[in-house]
């Protein structure tokens, strides 16, 4: 009987505080869906360009927070976002870094960017910031220019003199400008001195700056940039895309897409060597659940690009092929399995074959 009793308390922890660690989070999870600050959103880890919904992505219940209020002289909101530990852990995306789309009291999706992940010791929250402009810059690589397109959080930064510096020869303004971005294929390129338009809507000329400091978190999921107020050359901006340097160079800037980037003038070699299969979170599918899409992708230029040739998909279940429905089309195919509990644990290969050469992975069927 005593042993018994032993037992059952060792289930519920080993010690005194575990045990009310324990019975906190079970309370936590059986009242998260009936607390108004939670609500559905949409979690995107973006390699390059603009965070977008698909119509297959899942969205995951988290409570939204406000940590502390405007005030007049104070800076922007702070806001808060927590998810349920088993969320966290079949979500990898789920990371600073990673936006986050959350519909307001009107029911209109913003996106978010998650800024820095507080470790206190239950009920681990991320500290977001809410993402308010389209910063667009040009870079130049083999003959080649190419638009960049980042969602990023605009700050102001304080300023310890009037806004002006002399020297009794020139006068140069001071004012500075901070944008919050991921580290990503874009931002990884941008250096000191690049410019960058940003201004109202209907301003004209729209106020210019310049990248003067760069600082990588730490661990380097994200970038803090410091820029310098300075003129608008109308010579080599454009006002109307907000694109600076727009005109400094006789090579037309494009935004890259995947039919332009993988053409017959690439080296097919490279692409060989460089076919990846992507897909959201892990590679696992739901015995019941509903489709996930897995899209053939390749590598140019250090960016992942959709695969333009013909591609030819298959799977190998062992035998059970008619317990998964497929839905192929070009270079996506969207698997769905049945709802048959015998095959969680089960793994099946799927293949993706283009022209140049053919990418194996390994999906694992789970429980909802």
């Amino acid at each position: 009987m005593l042993e018994s009793y032993r037992l059952r308390m060792a289930a519920l922890g080993s010690y005194e505080g575990e045990a009310r660690r324990r019975n906190s989070q079970k309370i936590m999870d059986a009242s998260w869906m009936r607390d108004p600050a939670t609500k559905p959103v949409y979690v995107k880890w973006v390699d390059s360009g603009l965070p977008l919904i698909d119509d297959d992505d899942i969205p995951v219940y988290a409570k939204y927070n406000v940590k502390s209020y405007h005030n007049i002289t104070g800076d922007e909101v702070a806001y808060l976002l927590q998810f349920r530990l088993e969320d966290m852990k079949d979500r990898p995306d789920i990371k600073v870094g990673s936006y986050v789309s959350i519909p307001n009291e009107l029911d209109e999706p913003e996106w978010w960017l998650i800024w820095h992940y507080d470790d206190r010791p239950q009920f681990r929250q991320f500290s977001i910031v809410k993402c308010t402009w389209v910063y667009k810059w040009t870079s130049f690589k083999d003959g080649h220019r190419i638009i960049h397109q980042c969602l990023g959080v605009t700050r102001n930064q304080n300023n310890y003199n009037s806004g002006c510096w002399l020297d009794y020869y020139t006068e140069v303004v001071e004012q500075q400008h901070v944008m919050l971005m991921p580290s990503n294929l874009d931002t990884n390129i941008l250096t000191y001195n690049t410019r960058i338009l940003v201004s109202n809507v209907g301003r004209y000329p729209p106020i210019a700056w310049k990248i003067s400091k760069v600082q990588p978190s730490v661990v380097y999921d994200t970038v803090r940039f410091t820029m310098t107020q300075e003129q608008y050359n109308a010579a080599v901006d454009d006002a109307e895309l907000m694109i600076a340097d727009y005109k400094n160079s006789y090579v037309e800037p494009e935004i890259p897409e995947a039919e332009e980037l993988v053409g017959s003038d690439i080296d097919t070699h490279f692409i060989k060597q460089n076919l990846e299969i992507s897909y959201s979170g892990k590679p696992a599918v739901r015995a019941g659940g509903g489709f996930k899409k897995f899209t053939l992708k390749t590598y140019v230029d250090g960016k992942l690009v959709d695969v333009s040739d013909d591609v030819e998909w298959s799977v190998d279940f062992g035998g059970n092929e008619d317990k998964l429905e497929c839905s192929i089309q070009d270079n996506i195919c969207k698997i769905k399995c049945l709802n048959d509990y015998s095959l969680i644990g089960r793994t099946f290969t799927i293949t993706a074959e283009s022209m140049h050469n053919s990418k194996s992975i390994i999906v694992e069927v789970t429980s909802l």
